[in-house]
């Protein structure tokens, strides 16, 4: 299976949306979690950290102004 590469712009917008559901003020209740979003919030706090360790490694390799 090939998985297309996400630029810094979409792995903000999957960071922030998965953010809200996790943490926000609106976050989805553990108790309906995993049917709303097909995974229990563990594995979507896993794919975060992972999306803001890229992020962080991104920003670190932008050349600066």
């Amino acid at each position: 299976m090939e998985v297309e590469k996400l630029d810094t712009e979409e792995l903000l917008i999957i960071n922030n949306a998965l953010n809200e559901v996790c943490h926000g003020p609106g976050a989805i209740p553990d108790w309906e979690f995993e049917t709303r979003i097909g995974v229990d919030r563990a594995a979507a706090k896993r794919v975060l950290r992972r999306i803001q360790e890229a992020l962080d490694k991104a920003e670190m390799e932008m050349p600066e102004r």
